[in-house]
C-alpha cells in the first residue's frame, strides 16, 4: 500500500502546472496558442464586508462580528514522497494569519492535510478555541503531551446520517445545531472520496486515545468524513450566511444537508476539487440541491512542498477541467470562485 501511495504522488506531482490568476494551465505570460483556459482563479486582498480567507488545501478562515471559524487549517504540506509527517512549525508561523480571536475550528476528517497542524494552532496561536470533528480527531487530540483533550467536541455522535440499503441510501435524524456566539453548526454525515483508481488510500479509525502523534502518514486515519452546514447570525439571531462546508468529494447523498425549514437559502457553498473525478455526480448533485449564489472551491492547487509566495500549481491528474466546465455551463445562476491559497473572496453578492 504505502508503494502505491507514493507512486500515485509522485504522478500528481509530475502533473502540477503553474497558475496565474483567471488562467489554468499557462505560464505567468502565456504564448499565443499554448494550452491556456479562462477559469475562475483569483487573488484578492484587503475586500471590505464579511469575506472568507483560503488557506489552502482545505483550510478557510472566517471572522464574524469579531469571533473567528477555522477550517481543517493546513501549512506544513510536506515534500514527496510523504511517508512520514510532522507540524512544520516555521510554516505555520509565517503564513498562518491572525486567528486569536478563533472560538471554532471544524474538522471534516482525520487526514494529516488537515490534522496535522491543528495541535500546534491551537496551543500558540488559537488559545480559546474548540474543535469539533469525528471521534477519530478526538482520540488524536488526546494525545496526553498536547493538553488538548478538554478542549476538542466530538459531533459525530450528533450527526445528520445517512443509511444504505442497497440499492438505495436515505437520511434520518433531526437537524442538531451548535450555536457558539454569533454562529451555529451542523454535522453532516459525508463520504470520503477515493484518492487514486477506486482506491482511498488512508481510510479507518481509532476507537481509543493515541499516545503520540501519529509519525507516517499512513496512520492519520480519516475516522468518519463530515460535511458541516454553517449560519453566521445577525443580531436577532437569525442567519445573515448559510455556508455548507464539504472538505472531501463524496457520492450522493453524502454531505447532504436537512431541509431547513426557516426559508433560508445556502448563500455559499464550499466544496473540495481533489478526487471529484472518484465519484458520481460532484458536485453536480449538490449543486442541484442547494442552490447556492456562490460556489467556492478548494484543494485544488498541488500542496505537497509548495511554496505559498509562489503562484499556485494545478494538480492535472485531478481533473478538475473537466468539472469547472460541467459547471459553468449547466448552473450559470452560481458564481464560480477557485481562490488562490491566502487570498479572499467576499460573502456578499454585491463585492468581488
Amino acid at each position: 500500500m504505502r508503494l502505491v501511495t507514493v507512486l500515485m504522488l509522485l504522478c500528481l506531482v509530475g502533473c502540477a502546472k503553474d497558475l496565474t490568476p483567471g488562467l489554468v494551465g499557462c505560464a505567468e505570460d502565456p504564448s499565443p496558442g499554448s494550452d491556456c483556459r479562462e477559469e475562475p482563479t483569483t487573488n484578492e486582498h484587503n475586500l471590505n464586508g464579511p469575506k472568507i480567507t483560503y488557506l489552502g488545501v482545505g483550510g478557510w478562515l472566517l471572522d464574524w462580528h469579531g469571533e473567528g471559524l477555522l477550517l481543517a487549517p493546513s501549512f506544513s504540506n510536506p515534500s514527496m514522497p510523504p511517508i512520514f509527517v510532522r507540524a512544520n512549525e516555521q510554516r505555520i508561523a509565517d503564513y498562518l494569519p491572525d486567528v486569536k480571536n478563533v472560538k471554532i475550528i471544524l474538522i471534516g476528517h482525520a487526514h494529516y492535510d488537515h490534522l496535522l497542524d491543528v495541535p500546534l494552532i491551537m496551543q500558540r496561536y488559537a488559545p480559546d478555541a474548540i474543535a469539533y470533528g469525528n471521534r477519530t480527531a478526538g482520540h488524536i487530540l488526546a494525545v496526553p503531551e498536547l493538553h488538548l483533550k478538554h478542549r476538542f467536541i466530538n459531533v459525530e455522535q450528533r450527526m445528520y446520517r445517512v443509511y444504505c440499503t442497497t440499492p438505495q441510501c436515505y437520511q434520518a435524524n433531526p437537524d442538531q445545531w451548535t450555536k457558539v456566539g454569533r454562529v451555529r453548526f451542523m454535522a453532516i454525515q459525508s463520504q470520503h472520496a477515493p484518492h487514486f483508481a477506486g482506491v482511498d488510500l488512508l481510510e479507518g479509525s481509532y476507537y481509543e486515545d493515541l499516545k503520540a502523534l501519529p509519525v507516517y502518514v499512513r496512520d492519520w486515519k480519516e475516522g468518519t468524513t463530515l460535511a458541516f452546514l454553517i449560519d453566521l447570525l445577525d443580531d436577532a439571531g437569525r442567519p445573515a450566511y448559510r455556508i455548507h462546508y464539504q472538505d472531501s468529494a463524496s457520492n450522493p447523498p453524502f454531505g447532504f444537508p436537512p431541509l431547513i425549514a426557516d426559508g433560508k437559502d445556502v448563500d455559499v457553498m464550499i466544496m473540495c476539487a481533489a478526487s471529484t473525478s472518484q465519484v458520481s455526480q460532484y458536485p453536480d448533485a449538490l449543486l442541484r440541491y442547494l442552490h447556492p449564489r456562490r460556489l467556492l472551491i478548494g484543494h485544488w492547487e498541488d500542496f505537497f512542498g509548495n511554496d505559498l509566495g509562489r503562484p499556485p500549481r494545478l494538480l492535472r491528474a485531478q481533473k478538475e477541467h473537466q468539472m469547472l466546465t460541467r459547471i459553468s455551463t449547466g448552473f450559470k445562476d452560481t458564481r464560480m470562485v477557485m481562490p488562490f491559497p491566502l487570498s479572499e473572496v467576499a460573502l456578499r453578492d454585491d463585492e468581488p
